[in-house]
């Protein structure tokens, strides 16, 4: 029975980490910015604390419910079953996508011979076992990863502070006040907004009541990681290469003088890569059993995992057009699921809370 899965809040606390950092780790969503990248990202992720906020909030007001039961609601039964299949799509969209980036990243950088079918399919077996055990497993994968992760972040940091020049933070606003707010834009729906899919996690946290202070001090952790890795790359890199790359990190992780550690790069990365894509799939099929009104999850992972491969193939035509479409359509394709919906979804159950309260009286 999935809905008997319980984890801890430092394990959500490690989910939410590990998720938001996932693909953020190889791709600058603020690179548009160039020098005031670091502005454009600390913006996104002001914005991206009040979308957690809110989820957070919704699932405060709906203890133990999951995202399905919330929209139903909301929205009545039918309307509500209509868009829990759109975000049910959403969610597997998105763990395509995710799956992409690292295929792409992988054949790119350390695999050129070799098939990125062959890579994305290996990547998504271990997903797949990962996911079929069970959202605590997730959890405890996590913990791991935060803990290597920010070892090896600290370990980078200092082992490239001879190159360090702050003098590629300048010209402040150079370019104007428009790529910034572009940028943050970005930042904010990728990977901040992309958190939504917790809604689907949250009935599974074992203290209910400390989910918003968990989610706070989640971003505030991401928040400080990744702007150390957005101004590592800048004073090492500078904002032309920052900007021009793909992978800037990787081209930083190369350049450590006497040291090899583009290992830990790539480990960490799957690490990320397997809790960002098992949270998205573990939503939808979660959200496939309860619109079916089944018990268990576990049959629709295996051919919701084969789909998604599939449609991580087929959805780019190369690398170029995945950077392309991840900058210019995927934060708009992302308003309704992540801002306008639970927008919606809050207000009635405020409006739910006060009636029931009134009632009370």
């Amino acid at each position: 029975m999935y809905n008997n899965f319980k984890i801890s809040n430092y394990q959500l606390f490690a989910l939410l980490v590990a998720f938001m950092l996932g693909s953020s780790l190889i791709v600058n969503p603020a690179g548009m910015a160039k020098q005031d990248a670091w502005l454009s990202f600390f913006l996104g992720m002001t914005g991206g604390l009040l979308l957690l906020g809110m989820y957070s909030l919704i699932s405060r007001l709906n203890p133990s419910a999951s995202l399905t039961a919330i929209l139903k609601r909301s929205f009545g039964n039918i309307m509500g079953t209509i868009i829990s299949i759109l975000y049910i799509w959403y969610f597997i969209h998105l763990a395509s996508l995710v799956l992409r980036n690292f295929g792409e990243f992988s054949v790119t950088v350390s695999y050129p011979e070799t098939p990125i079918l062959f890579i994305v399919s290996i990547f998504a077996l271990v997903i797949f076992l990962a996911v079929r055990s069970g959202i605590e497993i997730l959890g405890r994968i996590s913990e791991i990863f935060f803990i290597v992760l920010t070892l090896v972040l600290i370990f980078v940091f200092i082992g490239l502070v001879t190159s360090f020049d702050i003098e590629n933070f300048k010209p402040f606003l150079s370019q104007g006040i428009v790529p910034v707010i572009k940028g943050a834009f970005s930042t904010l729906t990728f990977p901040f907004g992309e958190t939504v899919v917790f809604l689907m996690v949250f009935p599974h946290v074992k203290k209910q009541g400390k989910i918003l202070k968990t989610s706070a001090v989640s971003i505030l952790v991401v928040g400080m990681l990744l702007l150390g890795v957005i101004a590592r790359n800048l004073m090492v890199l500078g904002s032309d290469m920052v900007s021009r790359d793909v992978f800037p990190s990787h081209v930083v992780f190369r350049i450590i003088p006497g040291l090899d550690v583009d290992p830990l790069l790539d480990m960490n990365l799957l690490l990320g890569g397997l809790i960002k894509t098992g949270i998205c799939i573990y939503a939808a099929t979660a959200g496939i059993t309860e619109l079916l009104r089944l018990g268990d999850y576990k049959p629709f992972v295996l051919p919701l995992t084969a789909f998604i491969v599939s449609l991580s193939i087929w959805v780019y035509g190369s690398l170029l057009e995945m950077v392309k479409w991840a900058a210019e359509i995927w934060p708009f394709y992302s308003i309704p699921f992540q801002i306008i919906l639970p927008l919606f979804m809050l207000i009635m159950s405020l409006i739910r809370k006060r009636v029931k309260q009134e009632a009370d009286l």
